[in-house]
């Protein structure tokens, strides 16, 4: 190694010790993130015509796991798979392995250390996810990420890398560059952060601008004070975050063995989606070509990140964009809150979901099939459950083109997410002894103030969530429940209120039976329990 090389080399571990160290200081929220879900990334791949590996026996990857906070509700899920996290925080490292033994999984291991420490004891992993991590750490590191990839994924593997992208995130630049102007570099992250939204309020209030530039500080002044400490310091306070257009992105996954697959959501991928004369045109600039579009796309919508799926280069060729009816067949599917299903008068049909997404048709042999989709949140439905949905006389093969041509438009106009896995969640607390999700019993008995869904979405918990959520294993009725909140309220735990004043035994217990079934609706609703 030469002195120039071994020195740029040195300079690279000292960023990367400085950023842990802040991380360290100043740790990440650990999420889920439903979009990086082994399930979903298979889902994807099917489309597209390529094999995955089941989830329920997968190895999964994490590149800068924080605390696990995405795979730990995986592992507790998937007890058959299993799962390797690593991340240079040691702070949140601890914070995982806490959580993983008090847990007591078996499946899942978490690694402080760097990913270029990272060795090869484990062997090939099926399904590779590396969230917020691409942009944000130094180029050599970036190519270690993508060179991972390609010499750790399995011959049916997938990976999933998000990253801020140009030119979208060009309009941040101007903020971020503000922060760092005025905010000195320390580690003192808290005091780092207040001072730059001190800063963003300055700006928003005496700015002079009449056009966009004060119009960009008003509208990340008010979205930045929505959002924590720990985004805004490691967004737009740390020293790299350097976005890339998707064009250098896929150019460098080429480099290192990968094909670009797609990305987590499909139907920005869709041209159809944008309106006709857009989509005509985008098609003539691009020739036509796919990734192409995708770039003018970006130019169009001034998307500020992706969350791309790449593949080994060997798997190019298997990659089939021309998606059919046939392409969801053997999928499961999730739908969102508060669809409601139309009918007008001349018996056209209408599903809409809250977005103003729609699928309209006039097969009205569907309509007990499209109730199912709506009514099947906050779990998931298969092509064959629609399909058992129609009249008896519609099950046929018209019958079933009519729902996979229903379910295909609904998946690429984002009314639905593809999953390769069912979800399992029960949408209605009926049952005496409800069951919840064992990571969310176990959160709460830990006194967390979030856990994880069945759907690997976050969900808060309160102080009374943090007593019925671990009660709720099959093994306490909903009278056990009550039994246990009138304790925790006579001990002072929680404490319910009136008018600003504090209730006390009887009414107390009266309000908090009222308060116990709506929490249950509430977790039923958010996807905690469990199906009989």
């Amino acid at each position: 190694m030469s002195e120039m090389t071994a020195a740029r080399a040195q300079d690279v571990e000292s960023l990367i010790a400085r950023t842990a160290l802040k991380y360290d200081l100043l740790p990440y929220t650990s999420n889920p993130f439903p979009q990086t879900q082994p399930a979903r990334l298979a889902a994807i791949a099917h489309v597209f015509g390529l094999k995955y590996a089941p989830i329920a026996q997968a190895k999964v990857l994490e590149l800068g796991c924080a605390a696990g906070g995405n795979i730990i509700p995986l592992a507790a899920r998937f007890p058959e798979a299993k799962f390797v996290g690593v991340d240079l925080s040691r702070t949140q490292v601890a914070a995982g392995r806490t959580r993983i033994k008090d847990v007591g999984l078996s499946n899942i291991e978490i690694h402080c250390k760097s990913f270029t420490e990272l060795g090869t004891e484990d062997g090939q992993f099926d399904y590779i996810i590396c969230h917020g991590v691409y942009s944000w750490v130094p180029a050599p590191v970036r190519e270690t990420i993508l060179r991972i990839c390609k010499e750790r994924l399995s011959d049916v593997g997938i990976a999933n890398i998000s990253y801020n992208v140009l030119p979208g995130w060009r309009m941040l630049q101007a903020l971020r560059d503000s922060f760092l102007l005025h905010v000195p570099d320390n580690n003192d992250s808290r005091s780092r952060v207040a001072k730059a939204r001190e800063l963003l309020d300055f700006l928003k209030n005496a700015s002079h601008d009449t056009g966009v530039h004060k119009q960009n500080l008003q509208q990340w002044a008010n979205r930045l004070a929505q959002l924590p400490d720990d985004y805004i310091a490691h967004e737009f306070l740390e020293e790299t975050n350097e976005p890339c257009t998707f064009t250098n992105f896929v150019e460098a996954a080429s480099r290192n063995g990968l094909e670009y697959l797609g990305e987590t959501d499909l139907a920005p991928m869709v041209l159809d989606n944008l309106p006709a004369e857009t989509a005509k045109r985008v098609r003539e600039i691009a020739n036509n070509q796919f990734l192409a579009s995708e770039q003018y796309v970006d130019m169009l919508s001034g998307r500020t990140f992706r969350q791309s799926l790449l593949v080994g280069s060997h798997r190019a060729a298997e990659i089939n964009r021309n998606l059919t009816p046939a392409s969801v067949a053997s999928l499961h599917f999730l739908s969102s809150a508060k669809m409601k299903l139309e009918r007008a008068p001349d018996d056209t049909l209408t599903l809409r979901d809250v977005q103003e997404r729609k699928l309209t048709t006039k097969a009205s042999a569907l309509a007990n099939a499209l109730e199912r989709v709506a009514g099947a949140f906050p779990g998931s439905f298969s092509v064959d459950d629609l399909y058992s949905s129609l009249p008896a006389a519609s099950r046929n093969e018209t019958g079933k083109s009519l729902v996979l041509e229903a379910v295909l438009k609904m998946l690429l106009t984002g009314m639905v997410t593809g999953l390769a896995a069912p979800v399992d969640a029960e949408g209605s607390p009926s049952a005496d002894a409800p069951v919840a999700f064992s990571i969310a019993r176990h959160d709460a008995a830990r006194g967390e103030l979030a856990t994880t869904s069945l759907r690997h979405e976050r969900v808060q918990i309160d102080a009374l969530g943090q007593v019925i959520l671990p009660l709720m294993d099959g093994a306490h009725d909903k009278a056990a429940i009550r039994a246990k909140v009138e304790h925790a309220i006579a001990e002072g735990r929680i404490t319910f209120h009136r008018d600003g004043k504090p209730l006390v035994p009887p009414e107390a217990n009266v309000v908090a039976h009222e308060r116990i079934e709506q929490m249950l609706t509430l977790y039923a609703n958010a996807g905690l329990l469990v199906s009989a």
